[in-house]
């Protein structure tokens, strides 16, 4: 299937602007021991306790040179045929519109103490439009089969929707970079044969109307425990220790389904029976849940993403221990 408007000549310099940032990013974050990466990810605590800006900078931190390797090949290869297919502008906005529809999608459901970061939702998100591209160009899944570059991205696709389901991998991040990159894969073609409808634009409106929707969530959880935690953490910063036990109180009240969730309750249930009768309790402790890029000192700590304290009626410590590692 020729397609006669691909022009292989055409520099696509949106894509490599996008493959240098990624790449400057992960080599300056090598040098400073990894203080970029935790600045820039996204961790619902974080995020809820008002670093709002981890959504949208997620997207751009990776958590090694492999991981951004990877991640950067595919931007390059994928970019540069939609680019040279449609342009910088639809290119940019499949690559953002899939970037914050993955962090948006994960972090909805995702525990809220662990990290998020990577470009693989935006990749997925060129994966699906040059997929979307080619649906569009034959009609059927049937006839998509039977182009040879359609075949190995589909086996691509199988490779790594078994890599979405390891450990360590945000399956969920890169469904909601790929089923927008679909939608607007074909939305763009469309546009382009002049066969756009009503559908095809409800299609694409309906993408942006629930990116922009969980993103919002993830940002204003307010149906969630953490988020009324994480409101109490300020209040109890602030020195307003009344307005921080009755949020502490409705935080209980919420079900807490994930391991971070209910490990923060508990930080702050402690932190609070031993604020003032303990000097060790102060608010530098009542922050070790967040995410902190310089480090901090804690006994035990070698900078993972989150740090609680142990009851020390419960035999654990005599004052404070680490049950993870704090950034």
């Amino acid at each position: 299937m020729a397609v006669r408007r691909y022009n292989p000549g055409y520099m696509p310099r949106a894509t490599l602007a996008l493959v240098v940032v990624n790449v400057a990013i992960a080599l300056v974050d090598l040098f400073i021991k990894g203080y970029l990466k935790r600045l820039m990810w996204a961790r619902g605590i974080d995020i809820e306790y008002g670093e709002w800006w981890r959504v949208v900078t997620a997207g751009f931190a990776h958590g090694d040179l492999m991981h951004v390797g990877f991640n950067a090949y595919g931007i390059y290869i994928l970019g540069t045929i939609i680019e040279r297919l449609h342009g910088w502008k639809p290119m940019l906005v499949i690559y953002f519109t899939a970037m914050f529809g993955g962090t948006a999608l994960a972090m909805t459901f995702m525990d809220p103490a662990t990290p998020l970061l990577g470009a693989s939702g935006a990749a997925y998100g060129l994966f699906g439009a040059v997929l979307g591209f080619y649906y569009v160009r034959t009609g059927s899944l049937r006839d998509l089969v039977r182009i040879p570059f359609a075949r190995m991205l589909l086996i691509w696709l199988a490779f790594g929707v078994y890599m979405s389901l390891q450990p360590g991998v945000s399956l969920l991040g890169h469904v909601g970079g790929f089923v927008p990159g679909v939608i607007l894969g074909m939305f763009f073609e469309h546009r382009y044969k002049r066969e756009l409808d009503i559908y095809h634009m409800l299609a694409a409106g309906m993408v942006v109307v629930a990116i922009v929707g969980l993103t919002a969530f993830s940002i204003f959880p307010f149906t969630r425990g953490t988020w009324y935690a994480t409101r109490a953490m300020k209040a109890y910063e602030s020195g307003d220790l009344d307005a921080g036990d009755e949020l502490l109180s409705e935080a209980r009240n919420h079900k807490h389904g994930h391991p971070g969730a209910k490990m923060l309750l508990t930080h702050l249930e402690i932190w609070r029976r031993y604020q003032g009768i303990d000097d060790k309790y102060d608010k530098d402790v009542l922050r070790y849940p967040l995410t902190h890029p310089d480090g901090i000192d804690v006994p035990g700590g070698e900078n993972l993403p989150y740090t609680f304290v142990k009851d020390p009626e419960a035999g654990d410590a005599e004052s404070l221990e680490s049950t993870g590692d704090q950034p």
